[in-house]
């Protein structure tokens, strides 16, 4: 597997409308459990990497708390901050990697579909720098696991994809799979994480971090064939091709949904979320 071009992260900017529309949404648990179990209220101070036009931030400003995100893209930050209230939402433009904290502490780093783009050696250090004793990151992911009319379909058109170039990365997991892995990398949130990651690096956290608590929520939606390639297009995979290529191949996507799968998909997920204390060995 060839390493991540994290340049390709730069690509949703352009996608910005679509990202918002189209991605998927994380469950209300999730949001739940950080309040109930890992004690994050209204006055916690939550720094978010990558909100892009807010996907997540939305569960999180559901339940009253406050954000500052770290937004590359100047599209995806300027709907964020059209989408949420003022007085409790801001966004820095820039990346995690070059963006300066100013000596600001946080209680939870959070990060949803976006920390795999953060450059490795500055993953588990930078989080580690900026969080205040006792803070947590908290890393959240919608993964598609192997199962449903979805995985078919992605399954039966993957020759296909790849004919067009398309760099599928690695192979959808089982649901077991996931609890496998989850029991197998569990000990280190780096480890864990990166195992996870469409392209994952060999970085562990190591000592800045406790071992993760892990938790999983499954859930499942259905797409008609218009949101199935609207899914689509906002992935980078896809968003890197040039237009003509990517409409070509949707051309032929289309085919198949509409002939073979009277028009529908139905995607299972199983979103992920660790959570990990910073340690107090970080920075002995």
């Amino acid at each position: 597997m060839a390493s991540r071009d994290l340049s390709r992260g730069f690509t949703f900017n352009a996608a910005a409308a679509a990202y918002d529309r189209f991605r998927p949404r994380y469950p209300r648990a999730l949001f739940d459990d950080l309040a109930d179990v890992y004690g994050v209220t209204g006055s916690s101070r939550i720094l978010e990497v990558g909100p892009g036009p807010g996907v997540a931030t939305e569960g999180l400003m559901a339940l009253g708390w406050s954000v500052l995100g770290v937004e590359p893209g100047e599209h995806l930050a300027q709907m964020a901050l059209d989408k949420f209230d003022g007085d409790r939402f801001a966004v820095e433009v820039s990346t995690f990697d070059d963006w300066d904290p100013r000596g600001r502490l946080f209680d939870v780093v959070f990060s949803a579909a976006a920390y795999h783009w953060v450059a490795p050696h500055v993953r588990w250090v930078k989080a580690a720098a900026v969080l205040d004793e006792g803070g947590v990151i908290a890393l959240a992911g919608n993964r598609m696991v192997a199962e449903g009319s979805f995985h078919d379909f992605t399954e039966a058109t993957r020759d296909r994809r790849e004919s067009f170039g398309v760099d599928d990365e690695r192979a959808t997991p089982s649901r077991e799979d996931l609890e496998v892995l989850i029991r197998d990398c569990g000990h280190d949130v780096g480890a864990l994480w990166e195992a996870l990651s469409p392209q994952g690096s060999s970085v562990v956290a190591g000592d800045l971090f406790e071992a993760p608590d892990v938790r999983l929520y499954p859930w499942s939606t259905t797409y008609a064939t218009d949101e199935v390639l609207g899914l689509l297009a906002t992935y980078s995979r896809f968003l890197a091709l040039e237009e003509s290529t990517r409409e070509a191949l949707f051309e032929q996507l289309r085919a198949v949904i509409d002939e073979h799968y009277g028009g529908e998909l139905t995607l299972h997920y199983a979103c992920v979320l660790a959570v990990a204390e910073r340690s107090s060995r970080s920075f002995d």
